[in-house]
């Protein structure tokens, strides 16, 4: 991948990056790992890129990039801003949303001048984002993942993954769990163990995605976010309470 780079330079996107601030110059100077990433059309890591808003003031914004397919032949420059609430950027239904806020992989139809074509979605918890992969591009990525961990999927196996859901398969005797993850380098995990610890893993995620979420306890960081948030309830129940004791005398005295 460095040789190419080195010797196909129009393999990066430079006038797309020149957009968000991205010099050709400070492209060159990212990390080799870095262009690689964006190059193969994985998720790069976050990056500070500076967008000029119509009143004309530049804003420094956190964001991960990616190139994917744009349908025509072409590569098309993804960004995915840091944002503090999930952006609903492909008009989804709110089951649809759901799904990914609980690190679901989901496949579905997604309009493009005015065809549909069929990607892959799921949320980035970092960015609030929703990550996108062309149908093309996954199967691409599921057939170097097969080669590349020396497993073979059977053909229900593969339509499981298709589906966005884990398998489960043995490797060596061993047991472990294959599927999607879009946030991964390369586009899937395989994880040694059970479905079970593949679900808790999940729930981790999940957990560390979603402080606000009560029901679900399970990293030291959000058992310090669930007590920040049940003091914080308090205090407002408690202010609530008085404000009401205190109306409820002002009623008392008018009557």
């Amino acid at each position: 991948m460095k040789d190419s780079l080195e010797n196909r330079p129009d393999l990066l996107p430079y006038a797309s990056l020149s957009k968000i601030g991205l010099s050709k110059e400070l492209v060159d100077k990212l990390p080799q790992s870095f262009k690689e990433a964006l190059v193969r059309g994985d998720i790069t890591p976050l990056i500070n890129a500076s967008v000029s808003h119509m009143n004309g003031v530049v804003v420094d914004i956190p964001l991960k990039l990616q190139m994917v397919d744009n349908g025509k032949g072409g590569k098309l420059l993804m960004a995915y801003p840091v944002h503090k609430e999930l952006v609903n950027s492909f008009s989804l239904y709110d089951d649809e949303l759901s799904r990914l806020s609980k690190g679901e992989v989901m496949r579905k139809t997604i309009r493009t001048d005015e065809r549909g074509k069929t990607a892959y979605l799921q949320l980035d918890p970092e960015t609030k984002s929703i990550l996108y992969s062309s149908r093309k591009h996954f199967e691409k990525r599921l057939a170097d993942f097969e080669k590349i961990n020396d497993i073979e999927l059977g053909t229900e196996q593969k339509q499981k993954v298709r589906d966005g859901k884990p398998v489960e398969l043995k490797v060596g005797g061993e047991s472990v769990i294959v599927g999607a993850d879009l946030r991964e380098p390369q586009g899937f995990k395989l994880l040694q163990g059970n479905m079970q610890e593949w679900n808790i893993k999940k729930q981790m995620q999940y957990d560390e995605a979603h402080p606000e979420f009560l029901g679900l306890v399970l990293t030291d960081k959000n058992r310090w976010e669930y007590q920040q948030i049940v003091d914080r309830q308090s205090s407002e129940r408690a202010i609530k309470l008085s404000q009401s004791n205190k109306e409820s005398k002002s009623r008392d005295l008018k009557l």
